[in-house]
């Protein structure tokens, strides 16, 4: 059985139970989403890549983000594709991130909105 598989059986048993908690550590109470919005979030996701994305043997996806309350979502939409994803830090040197990108030969980066202004040359 799949991850992806996993969380849907749990989310059939538990879809309004919290499914996913995040805690940022700046004195804010951490963010809690339940089955059914990661699940959503994730169907959306798959959705969005299915229609806008040509697949044919490409199956990476990149990932560029920081830890957070989507993440979960994300890694799932990509694997509900299926595809893998491939995570690419962005407190990593540049040139690293780069290095890493054209070795995994990615044709595909999804970028966390907040890291849209960051620079990185490919």
């Amino acid at each position: 059985m799949t991850l992806q598989e996993l969380v849907q059986q749990a989310a059939s048993l538990y879809l309004d139970k919290i499914a996913v908690c995040f805690d940022e550590c700046n004195n804010q109470p951490p963010v809690y989403y339940t089955y059914k919005t990661v699940i959503n979030a994730a169907s959306e996701l798959s959705d969005f890549l299915l229609l806008h994305c040509d697949f044919e043997g490409i199956r990476e996806i990149g990932l560029y983000c920081q830890p957070g309350i989507n993440l979960p979502s994300w890694i799932l939409g990509i694997l509900q594709v299926p595809a893998a994803y491939a995570p690419i830090d962005p407190d990593s040197p540049p040139s690293l991130s780069t290095h890493f990108m054209k070795k995994c030969n990615l044709k595909y980066i999804l970028v966390e909105k907040k890291q849209i202004n960051v620079s990185l040359c490919v």
